[in-house]
């Protein structure tokens, strides 16, 4: 049954709830009564994906609702064949979920209609997503491959899978190193071509740790796909993205402006100045970045980064900040605070973007 919105990511709570109102208007037949062998539905998606992760299978989540006729119908028809129930057994950990009570984890799945059937790996990456009834011979086929699509699982490395502590806050108006060198990032997929090696961009910048995001937490941003921890850093990345992406379009300052190289940076070497990710290509280029900062940050700024507002009202040279900074055809400026910026923009073109 589609759920009749927009977008379900702006769904406010409490809105599929609001919905069972239109059990009313259907009439959706009765489920079946539970057997012996009827499909073991967990509950709970933590405990859930915590079993999966234990038996190293694949984790099936059937969001449902009680306002949803096809739900019932899949419950009547599906869930019942004794194909589906076996699979269920050896290949899955199946949950069913409420989708008004496991909202927030629902929009995290990107769905907007019911009933929707999602496979997770353990590693928690999506293999597939299907919105719409399935009838048995569909979901024994979503099944098997989902199955098949699931790759080999990498051997441990427990160098990467360490948890990495947390760096001590400094002085935001000195650099910082932003994580530190834990070796090679874990590969990512080439398909994916997720930025920062994978790694989530939010707790990178504002808790200084390098931990990998999930395939279920993605968002696209001028062109580049972010990968986030969870549902939390997912969200703070939707409010305010620029905060939390690379500054020089992740290219290595110290490359460009020492050697007139472009080469991309790497988030083990990253380093917060004033508030924004700068990635350098390597350790030798962080402590060069580290002993010149405000040199190295005003790479790629027009006007070597004093503020254009300034220099056209009064010609005074004044120091703008990177955390007010403005793109115009192609060129980024730096502004002291948002007033200035402000101004600028007004006579700005409409096409400029805040960055």
């Amino acid at each position: 049954m589609t759920l009749h919105r927009r977008r379900m990511r702006r769904v406010v709570p409490g809105v599929f709830a609001a919905l069972a109102a239109l059990s009313l208007l259907a009439s959706a037949p009765a489920a079946s009564e539970p057997t012996d062998d009827a499909i073991a539905w967990r509950d709970d998606y933590g405990s859930a994906l915590a079993e999966a992760k234990e038996r190293d299978q694949l984790l099936w989540i059937q969001f449902t609702g009680p306002w949803c006729p096809n739900c019932a119908r899949m419950e009547q028809d599906s869930f019942t064949q004794p194909t589906i129930r076996e699979q269920a057994r050896t290949g899955f950990v199946s949950v069913k979920l409420q989708s008004d009570v496991n909202e927030e984890l629902a929009v995290g799945f990107g769905l907007s209609g019911l009933p929707a059937s999602v496979i997770v790996d353990p590693s928690r990456q999506v293999l597939e997503v299907h919105q719409g009834y399935l009838g048995p011979e569909e979901l024994n086929g979503f099944l098997r491959h989902a199955i098949t699509l699931r790759e080999p699982k990498p051997a441990n490395n427990p160098t990467l899978l360490a948890s990495r502590p947390k760096i001590p806050d400094r002085d935001s108006s000195k650099p910082a190193d932003a994580a530190a060198d834990y070796g090679p990032p874990r590969p990512i997929k080439k398909e994916t071509n997720a930025a920062l090696s994978g790694y989530c961009p939010v707790s990178l910048v504002a808790d200084k740790r390098l931990i990998h995001g999930q395939a279920e937490y993605t968002v696209t941003h001028q062109g580049r796909l972010y990968q986030f921890a969870n549902l939390v850093t997912f969200n703070r990345f939707r409010r305010d993205p620029e905060r939390y992406v690379p500054v020089n379009d992740g290219l290595c300052p110290v490359k460009q402006l020492d050697e007139n190289k472009s080469a991309a940076g790497d988030p083990r070497f990253g380093v917060l100045f004033q508030g924004r990710l700068y990635l350098c290509a390597s350790k030798a280029e962080r402590q060069r970045f580290l002993q010149e900062p405000a040199r190295y940050a005003a790479v790629g700024v027009a006007e070597k980064g004093f503020c254009p507002h300034c220099l056209v009202e009064s010609g005074e040279f004044v120091r703008g900040d990177p955390r007010y900074s403005l793109t115009q055809e192609g060129r980024r400026y730096w502004f002291p605070d948002t007033s200035h910026r402000d101004a600028y923009l007004a006579l700005a073109p409409s096409d400029s973007t805040r960055r």
